[in-house]
């Protein structure tokens, strides 16, 4: 195997490892988690994360190189708090926290405010629907264009 098919393997062993991660945890492996399970140095899963960051796979933390974003799931605290059971989960924007259950194909509570006038909104995912509730949900930039500026920077 030549160097960029390792890199290629090694990419879809840390891909695995951060969704799996996330999935039971509620929040993204930071690299020395990442680096301590599977084994292989931090700058090897430093460079894994900067690979999928640039494939639209994760948004890392500038400074850092953690992940910010393994998407649909946030690694900081949102606007957007997703119940799956006892689980809890952020996701980065509604369309995100609503792909959550969706991804995990489980019933689903989100917390989140009403985009129109910021009101408490409590949206209910049972069966891979959408209960319905009271509020409005805003897409505020179309979805061609949420990698031109991914965290409004």
């Amino acid at each position: 195997m030549d160097a960029e098919q390792e890199k290629i393997a090694l990419d879809k062993v840390v891909r695995y490892h951060v969704y799996d991660y996330v999935m039971r945890e509620g929040l993204p492996p930071t690299i020395a988690e990442a680096s301590s399970a599977l084994a292989r140095s931090p700058d090897e899963v430093r460079a894994s994360f900067q690979r999928l960051a640039e494939g639209h796979i994760l948004v890392l933390q500038k400074e850092s190189g953690e992940i910010l974003m393994a998407n649909p799931f946030s690694a900081v605290p949102t606007p957007f708090l997703v119940k799956v059971g006892d689980q809890f989960y952020y996701g980065n924007c509604i369309w995100d926290a609503m792909g959550i259950p969706a991804m995990l194909k489980q019933d689903a509570t989100i917390e989140a405010s009403c985009g129109c006038c910021s009101t408490a909104m409590n949206l209910k995912i049972t069966n891979g629907s959408l209960e319905e509730a009271r509020g409005l949900a805003h897409f505020a930039i179309p979805a061609a264009h949420w990698w031109d500026d991914i965290v409004f920077n």
